[in-house]
């Protein structure tokens, strides 16, 4: 007996989501299918070790002028190409998406998008298989879905 296919949800090209393993309630994150992973903003990022783990602890700054600091365990580096050529070698961490009531496992580069209009962006590895872009539309999601489930 084939496999039951799962029906992919549709997200828009920003949508309201949640990091709860760094305590992000809720964040507003572009959807975009032209990056590959993951990234949020983040400011002053230090790599300390304890008990021979290695973590990064950074500041993660949203639009709306709030500041949560946070720290997770280094996953490792990954060379980055920006949109402009340049590349960069970012810090990244693994950590919980939470997006349209579905909680995802994803990989998430920190660096600095200070001159961005965006704190999160949310590219094609960290959407999956389970979502499809409705490039046209903005928040398709249920906020309550979100801020209900981090903060558990």
């Amino acid at each position: 007996m084939a496999a039951k296919k799962r029906a992919k949800r549709v997200v828009g090209w920003k949508e309201n989501a949640a990091l709860p393993d760094l305590n992000i309630v809720r964040v507003i994150a572009k959807i975009d299918t032209g990056a590959n992973l993951a990234s949020i903003d983040a400011a002053d990022i230090k790599i300390v070790s304890r008990n021979k783990v290695k973590y990064v602890k950074f500041t993660v700054m949203k639009r709306n002028n709030t500041v949560r600091k946070t720290s997770a365990p280094l996953e490792g580096y990954k060379r980055i190409k920006s949109s402009n050529g340049d590349v960069e070698k970012r810090p990244y961490i693994k950590t919980t998406l939470l997006m349209d009531g579905i909680a995802k496992k994803i990989e998430l580069t920190l660096t600095d998008r200070g001159p961005m209009d965006y704190t999160m962006l949310i590219g094609r590895k960290a959407l999956g298989r389970r979502w499809v872009v409705n490039p046209s539309i903005s928040f398709l999601t249920k906020t309550n879905d979100i801020e209900t489930k981090a903060k558990k």
